[in-house]
């Protein structure tokens, strides 16, 4: 088959899927589906690995999976296929380049506290994207590829806990450091954090000093480069 043949566009993708542009927009947000490679500004997908992926999304949503949870499966299986390691098993977190930012999600609801924390936090010289629900999150760590998140626990659509658990039960994204951030400022809140993955935790209202010493912390802890 001539190379040409090997690569289909985000169409062809939806008419084998039998599902619209939009849905499979949601899938490659997800991680479910890969970008191989783009021609200008369009995306390009592997046909037989698309082949494959319908086989297996077919029968994962037999079993009443989320997206999220879809994405865990197929990210767990193609780790183990790729690398032999053990499905679960933590891929090492994403490291900025020499001459890259650190770069930060922070996760909230709250329009106001993501501007604040990305003035500051840009002050710092980091690298900010943001991310308004729980949903938004799970897609745009896929996508941005953070090397830390900041994860409000109360949010729309999926709550920190849920997207906490998703991302620590993930192969691909388990070794990201999260640190959540919470109002919620009882014992029993921040263990259920701390059970869900999460690295550190600080709670609502904080002072902006204390919250970069806390991510200064956790990244001393992770592995070096």
């Amino acid at each position: 088959m001539p190379e040409s043949e090997l690569l289909i566009d985000i169409q062809e993708v939806a008419a084998t899927f039998g599902k619209s542009v939009e849905s499979i927009r949601k899938y490659k947000n997800f991680g479910i589906i890969r970008v191989t490679d783009k021609c200008g500004n369009k995306d390009l997908f592997d046909r037989s690995e698309i082949l494959e992926i319908r086989d297996r999304l077919r029968s994962l949503r037999l079993q009443g999976l989320t997206l999220a949870q879809i994405a865990d499966q197929l990210d767990s299986a193609r780790t183990e296929d790729l690398t032999g390691m053990e499905p679960g098993a933590a891929v090492p977190a994403p490291k900025p380049g020499p001459d890259q930012p650190f770069r930060i999600l922070v996760v909230d609801d709250e329009p106001d506290v993501r501007t604040n924390l990305r003035e500051y936090l840009e002050k710092q010289s980091y690298d900010i994207r943001e991310a308004a629900d729980g949903e938004e999150a799970l897609a745009k760590t896929f996508t941005e590829q953070p090397h830390m998140i900041l994860l409000d626990l109360r949010l729309p659509r999926l709550d920190g806990y849920q997207v906490c658990h998703t991302l620590k039960s993930n192969a691909i994204t388990a070794g990201i450091p999260i640190i959540m951030i919470t109002a919620l400022n009882t014992t029993p809140q921040k263990v259920k954090g701390l059970e869900s993955g999460a690295d550190d935790y600080i709670s609502k209202p904080f002072d902006l000093e204390e919250l970069g010493a806390r991510i200064r912390m956790v990244r001393r802890r992770l592995p070096p480069s």
